[in-house]
């Protein structure tokens, strides 16, 4: 009896089993397949190339995701997190690309690509449809909803941070106009979010604001009468269009705030900041300067030609050193005698220099002849 309720328990766990297997299948045909099998978080890079326009690159840090391209500065994540939802979204239908007339769905010369670390989207036209967009990938072309192409065409100020100051950048020391601004003016500063960002245009205006965090790096803004408005530069990383010699010039932007912050003075505030390296006077040369190094490298270079004061104190050769055997031989020197039988006093004189390098000296040796009598020898 025991047996027969075991079997019967068995049979009835496997049942179950096979049921929910069953019911995991039929859910997975309901569910449309997604777009990628990438994790948002795995991601540290994203590129979005358009033609005509420059082409916004983004990348993941530690501390966030940071704009690349064109301009160098935080990146919104709220923004982001709504780019990135597109690896989640359903795919309606996949159609071979091999199959498909790329001219007539707009992806013969996509206008538009996304690049996700090594992932590439290129996307096409609208099906007319279920109105829904047409993406290719590997070798496939996906149909899924049309909701990521506003953020695709969005310009570059739309994926910048409207956080006041930079992450983890945290003020202990400010000045306004020169005046040291008290400390509790600069503990809300941090938290800071700007209704809107907006480029700069004009003349900028206002009065100067100088924000330094503990390790000395400063922050300078130009912030409006009623503190409302705060505008400073950022870097870009290349040059803008209609730049001057190609230089990237700073972009300006403007920070619209919805509160205005208190910014109390101090004159009595000390900078407990680092001080700033001072620059090296213009007439004393660095002693870690490459052109310095470089004309003392050449200076103790004992293959450079001689100067005229190291030419000068060349020493005259020595007539009984023994020459090298590799040393080619010259015309041997004449020997005459006087009429009293006597050899003239010989004139052992440096030869001149080797023709075409007047720059270089001769050898000590050449041009002698080994062989010649000594002229101690010619005396006897």
């Amino acid at each position: 009896m025991k047996g027969r309720w075991l079997i019967n328990g068995l049979l009835l766990a496997l049942v179950l089993v096979l049921a929910s297997l069953i019911q995991r299948d039929i859910d997975r045909a309901r569910t449309p397949p997604t777009l990628s099998d990438l994790v948002a978080s795995d991601l540290l890079l994203i590129e979005i190339a358009r033609e005509g326009e420059p082409t916004l690159q983004l990348g993941q840090s530690l501390q966030g995701w940071r704009l690349e391209a064109p301009l160098e500065v935080d990146a919104d994540p709220e923004r982001i997190d709504r780019l990135l939802a597109i690896l989640e979204t359903p795919v309606h239908r996949s159609i071979p690309q091999a199959t498909v007339a790329l001219d007539q769905v707009g992806l013969a010369s996509p206008r538009i690509r996304l690049r996700l670390n090594t992932l590439e989207l290129a996307f096409g036209g609208i099906d007319p449809v279920g109105q829904y967009r047409y993406v290719a990938s590997e070798g496939l072309i996906h149909l899924i909803d049309d909701r990521f192409y506003p953020l695709l065409i969005a310009p570059p100020l739309d994926y910048v941070s409207r956080r006041l100051l930079p992450r983890g950048f945290v003020p202990v020391f400010g000045r306004l106009a020169g005046v040291p601004l008290a400390a509790d003016a600069l503990d809300g500063l941090e938290a800071l979010v700007a209704e809107r960002i907006e480029p700069l245009t004009g003349e900028p205006a206002g009065s100067p604001v100088e924000l330094k965090a503990e390790d000395g790096t400063a922050l300078r803004f130009l912030v409006s009468e009623d503190r409302r408005r705060w505008s400073r530069n950022l870097p870009v990383s290349a040059p803008r269009q209609g730049s001057q010699d190609g230089v990237a010039a700073p972009y300006s932007l403007l920070y619209v705030l919805t509160t205005a912050p208190v910014l109390t003075e101090d004159p009595g505030a000390i900078d407990p900041t680092p001080p700033a390296p001072e620059a090296a006077p213009s007439d004393r040369v660095l002693e870690s300067d490459p052109v310095s190094e470089q004309a003392q490298d050449a200076s103790n270079d004992p293959f450079a030609p001689p100067s005229d004061q190291e030419e000068s104190s060349v020493a005259e050769p020595d007539p009984d050193a023994i020459l090298p055997g590799d040393v080619e031989l010259g015309r041997p020197p004449e020997v005459r005698l006087t009429p009293d039988g006597q050899a003239p006093p010989v004139d052992v004189r440096r030869r001149s220099k080797l023709r075409g390098e007047p720059d270089k000296a001769t050898p000590i040796g050449f041009g002698e002849d080994p062989f010649a009598p000594d002229p101690e020898d010619a005396d006897e």
